[in-house]
C-alpha cells in the first residue's frame, strides 16, 4: 500500500500562533523599554535636584552674617529689610539676594517645567536652613526633596 507523501512544513494555524506569540513578546518588551526610559529620566531629575540642593548648601556655608544669624535674603526676604537691626550684614544679605536669584534660575533650567526651588529659614536666630525642590514627576504627581542645612 502506498502512503501518501506528506510535505514538511507549517500549517496556517500554528503560523499564526507563533506570529502572535512573537508579538507579545515584542509588545511585553517595547513596554519594558518605555517604563526603563521613563525611569532613568526620573533618576535623571533627582540627581540633578540633588546637584542642586548641595551646591546651595555648600554656598550658604560660606555666606554669614557677621553678627552669626541666618541670612533672610535668601528666602526671599527684602535684602534691605533683612539688615535693618545690623547694617554690617547688609552685603551679606545683598549677596543672598542674588544667589537665590541665580540659583533658581538654575534649578528652572535643570529641572523640568514647573520646577519649584526654595530655602526657608526655620528660626531667624539659628544658622539653619531648608532647602527644597518640587519637580512634576513624568506618571503624574509631584517629587521633591528637602534638604536640612546647618551652617
Amino acid at each position: 500500500m502506498l502512503t501518501p507523501d506528506r510535505t514538511h512544513g507549517f500549517t496556517l494555524t500554528e503560523a499564526l500562533v507563533a506570529l502572535a506569540i512573537l508579538l507579545l513578546g515584542i509588545g511585553g518588551s517595547a513596554a519594558l523599554l518605555l517604563q526603563t526610559v521613563r525611569q532613568e529620566r526620573e533618576s535623571g531629575h533627582r540627581r540633578a535636584a540633588l546637584r542642586l540642593a548641595a551646591s546651595m548648601a555648600d554656598q550658604l556655608r560660606a555666606l554669614r552674617r557677621p553678627d552669626g544669624r541666618p541670612v533672610l535674603a535668601i528666602s526671599g526676604v527684602d535684602p534691605d529689610n533683612a539688615c535693618a537691626d545690623h547694617a554690617a550684614a547688609c552685603a551679606a544679605e545683598q549677596a543672598a539676594a542674588r544667589l537665590l536669584a541665580e540659583w533658581t534660575a538654575n534649578a528652572s533650567f535643570s529641572l523640568p517645567q514647573d520646577v519649584a526651588a526654595s530655602v526657608t529659614v526655620p528660626d531667624p536666630l539659628i544658622p539653619e536652613y531648608l532647602i527644597a525642590i518640587d519637580w512634576p514627576s513624568a506618571g503624574g504627581g509631584i517629587q521633591r526633596l528637602e534638604l536640612p542645612v546647618t551652617t
